[in-house]
């Protein structure tokens, strides 16, 4: 069976899926693990809210800083060694976390080590496998592979809270680190294969039968767009998509940044208890998990576009429902939407880079975006941590990336697909 997965007449893409499945668990673990940990640090070393999500702000700049470089790097040298170095920096970020007795420490280990480390073996390695290995079938590829960063939520937030009662956080970021090295370093060194040419196969597998190729037509693929011809970074920085699709990615990452660092902290302030409030962001990362896989089939069907819309239609509400959030019931409602809506998205923008510009220089053009995207995002939680420490509520904070949800519903819905330019000469 492994002969055949490893044939030019088989298809090692599920291998790699299932090796991404378990490499989204650990890098979500090091996401959520900044706002379940933020009260500890507080009530031990009273250290501001503001100075806090700074660390968290620094790894943002950082990740952003470094994107362009990276891009270029798993260009050249594949997604795997990107996946491998910057993980075993993260193994090194999470360690350091774990002796930490100054503020300087947080943000050398959490602001500047995984901060590099995210940039180089995060998202954008994780997107270049799937996107180098599924085109048709891209959207449930990835669906699949980052549903498991909401089921990690789910599951590790309340237990994270419950190892930091049980052994204290600092052991709890030894174990985070274990968990690290084990699904992001020795796992992928050993299973991930950077494209299917290096294999003699194809992306989406083998070519099916006349009858089973109708079938799926029939099924699918109809609505989907998929472009033509492939754009270059050059090509795609020039259309006014691409801004389009940052603006909208920014915007509601802004919010969405500006949210998660500060949730538990700020479902502590309306009264729940820190099991419920664990258990509240539990539910937001299942609701998150369950939509996405939900996307991923529905993006067979429907235009990855509208279902962006959409995405922008559920966060809005649960933004609107957050700022009157004052009992366990409202707290999981706001959750039901921002989790729908934030499960769309990530897949949304994971499927129209692609879909609209291509594979061929997919790392490259992610790139030069993510800069905009993530330095602008890394603010959110500082907007919301130094609002908390001056009006003594969150909810102004909300009521702001509010403004911001409404500005990204604005840029997705002119971000249509863009024509490339031989296309263009070809029609004259």
């Amino acid at each position: 069976m492994a002969l055949k997965v490893l044939s030019k007449d088989g298809f090692y893409g599920w291998v790699n899926m299932a090796v991404m499945f378990f490499f989204n668990i650990a890098i979500m673990l090091i996401m959520v693990s900044f706002g379940v940990f933020l009260p500890s640090w507080v009530e031990e070393f009273a250290w501001n809210r503001g100075m806090l999500t700074g660390a968290n702000t620094l790894m943002m700049i950082l990740t952003g800083i470094a994107a362009p470089m990276v891009g270029i790097f798993i260009m050249k040298q594949g997604a795997r060694r990107a996946i491998l170095i910057g993980n075993i920096i993260n193994v090194c970020g999470l360690a350091l976390l774990a002796y930490q007795d100054r503020i300087w420490h947080l943000y050398l280990g959490f602001g500047a080590l995984i901060g590099i480390g995210l940039s180089l073996g995060g998202m954008l390695a994780m997107m270049t496998v799937i996107n180098n290995w599924f085109i048709k079938k891209r959207s449930i590829a990835l669906a699949v592979s980052m549903a498991s960063m909401g089921i990690s939520g789910t599951v590790m937030t309340p237990a994270l809270m419950g190892m930091i009662h049980a052994v204290g956080w600092r052991n709890t970021y030894l174990i985070i680190a274990a968990i690290v090295l084990t699904l992001s370093v020795i796992i992928p060194a050993i299973f991930l294969k950077n494209k299917p040419e290096d294999l003699g196969q194809v992306p989406d597998g083998p070519v099916p039968t006349k009858q089973e190729k109708a079938d799926a037509e029939a099924l699918a693929y109809k609505n989907v767009y998929k472009t033509p011809v492939d754009f270059t970074a050059r090509e795609a920085i020039r259309t006014r998509t691409m801004w389009l699709l940052v603006g909208y990615g920014t915007m509601t990452f802004l919010a969405m940044n500006g949210l998660m660092p500060i949730q538990i902290d700020f479902l502590l302030d309306i009264g729940l208890s820190d099991y419920k409030a664990s258990a509240v962001v539990g539910v937001f990362s299942a609701i998150m998990a369950i939509s996405q896989l939900g996307i991923g089939f529905l993006g067979l069907r429907f235009k990855m576009h509208s279902l962006a819309v959409v995405s922008i239609i559920f966060a809005i509400i649960g933004f609107a429902v957050l700022m009157f959030s004052n009992s366990m019931l409202m707290a999981l409602t706001y959750c039901t939407f921002l989790g729908i809506g934030f499960g769309i998205q990530s897949i949304a923008m994971g499927n129209l880079f692609p879909d609209y510009f291509g594979r061929t220089e997919f790392p490259k053009i992610m790139g030069y975006t993510m800069p905009f995207t993530i330095i602008i995002a890394g603010f959110g939680g500082p907007i919301a941590g130094f609002i908390r420490e001056s009006a003594g509520t969150y909810i102004p904070a909300f009521q702001l990336f509010l403004g911001f949800l409404i500005l990204a519903f604005l840029c997705i819905i002119f971000a249509r697909p863009p024509v490339h330019p031989s296309l263009k000469k070809g029609a004259l």
